[in-house]
């Protein structure tokens, strides 16, 4: 327990509380420290250690520093004087300064509809950057059992003919299989018509001292993920830390929240262990908050009173339980997109006034269930497209799997609507409800 500290000079900050962040990777976190004492000790470190970046996000100080067998991050928070330390010896930083590419595309942002005809959660959002590459955020659950496939023709329809799909960096908010499932399905059956750069991460340990009421198929899922990654050695795998701001091709990506920062609060509510992302390309701010919970809005929230500002949100936790009221009053965004259904949304509506602030201070919102949604950068109102429906409830799989059921009238409205948004007629349905 904190060995790893025992590399580093006195720090001088007094007591600290240690958090085993992750598989050869340790967090102290020290209270009540000035920034003066702070500077004192980047000045130690510089004797010895290659700074590699160091990096400003509103009152937030950052510095990231190289020794031959492990990384620190290192992090000052002005809106409580905290440190947090984190030494890693199992990653490695990932691309600080922008690297040279050529701009052959326009940048565009995709709301992926994932596969809700059994399942009523999953996310995945796709960008493609100016190069041609794409940018991948999560993919979707396992009963969204024709993603995988449905997500690869997506790339290939908009991969130039002859050339292998370009995967520029895979991102995962978290660990819930409505968001890895079908990307270890993805590796499983089509690396060989793909080139992936990078897989970025920082998933929560599963015997996290909070973890004692997650589910066994956090678990499960856990081993998959890591077992199809370690079967592709070749991808580089980055863990991400707080303060880090990277770029792939002409995408700008801040690290603002991990599990790494809710320490020493409570992270039984698994959610809280997304990490959080702002994407900057073409002028356009993006926020990614993954399924935070309150306990990471209140993070975000006192750190990040002005840079949270963003011109699209994502909805956290698909509009259930996720950020507060507050959160999307500091992000006042223009566009607010809800990975869910319109069942999930009907119903969540009422409940979490969230989605009601997030709504009403934004020109437009976009439920994924609902088709496809294709953003164009920089963002101008009125330059949104969305897809024909593809996707439909088989309300009998729906009852089957999970004992939801719905009047025969509101069937009949949901599927009119599926129609009227371009969404082929099925058969099962032909009949009526």
């Amino acid at each position: 327990m904190g060995d790893l500290i025992k590399n580093l000079p006195e720090t001088g900050f007094g007591e600290y509380e240690f958090y085993p962040s992750g598989e050869g990777c340790e967090l102290y976190l020290y209270n009540n420290v000035s920034f003066e004492l702070f500077s004192a000790f980047c000045e130690k470190l510089n004797c010895n250690y290659v700074l590699v970046n160091e990096n400003t996000i509103e009152n937030n100080c950052f510095k990231f520093y190289k020794a031959s067998s492990f990384i620190l991050c290192l992090g000052y928070y002005g809106c409580d004087n905290t440190v947090r330390l984190v030494i890693d010896n199992r990653s490695d930083f990932p691309s600080f300064e922008p690297k040279p590419y050529k701009r052959t595309d326009k940048t565009v942002f995709w709301q992926f509809e994932v596969d809700h005809s059994l399942i009523d959660c999953g996310m995945c959002y796709i960008l493609q950057t100016a190069s041609g590459a794409f940018f991948i955020i999560d993919s979707s659950h396992t009963y969204s059992v024709n993603d995988c496939e449905r997500i690869h023709n997506f790339l290939r329809a908009r991969t130039p003919e002859g050339e292998k799909i370009r995967i520029a960096g895979w991102f995962f908010s978290h660990g819930h299989e409505d968001h890895i499932a079908q990307f270890i399905s993805y590796l499983n059956f089509y690396c060989h018509d793909t080139v992936i750069d990078n897989l970025y991460f920082n998933l929560v340990s599963m015997d996290h001292r909070d973890g004692a009421d997650w589910m066994e198929s956090h678990r499960g899922y856990y081993k998959l993920f890591f077992d199809a990654i370690k079967n592709h050695p070749e991808i580089p795998v980055t863990r991400l830390h707080t303060g880090q701001t990277f770029y792939v091709d002409n995408l700008k990506i801040d690290v603002l929240c991990s599990h790494e920062d809710v320490f020493p609060g409570d992270n039984s509510n698994y959610n809280d262990s997304s990490v959080v992302l702002m994407l900057t390309a073409e002028n356009t701010k993006i926020l990614i908050p993954g399924d935070a919970g309150h306990e990471e809005s209140y993070i975000l929230e006192n750190r990040y009173p002005e840079y949270l500002k963003a011109d699209i949100v994502q909805s956290a936790h698909h509009g259930h339980f996720g950020t507060t009221e507050d959160f999307y009053r500091l992000v006042n965004g223009r566009v607010v997109l809800f990975p869910v259904t319109q069942i999930m949304f009907d119903g969540d509506y009422d409940r979490y006034p969230a989605n009601k602030v997030a709504i009403d201070l934004a020109d437009e919102y976009h439920i994924a269930s609902n088709g496809t949604v294709e953003i164009e950068l920089p963002y101008k109102k009125g330059n949104v497209k969305v897809y024909p429906d593809e996707t439909f409830e088989s309300f009998k799989g729906v009852y089957d799997l999970w004992s939801y059921t719905y009047t025969a009238e509101y069937k009949q409205k949901l599927y009119k609507e599926y129609l009227d948004r371009g969404g082929r007629p099925l058969d099962e349905y032909k009949d009526g409800f």
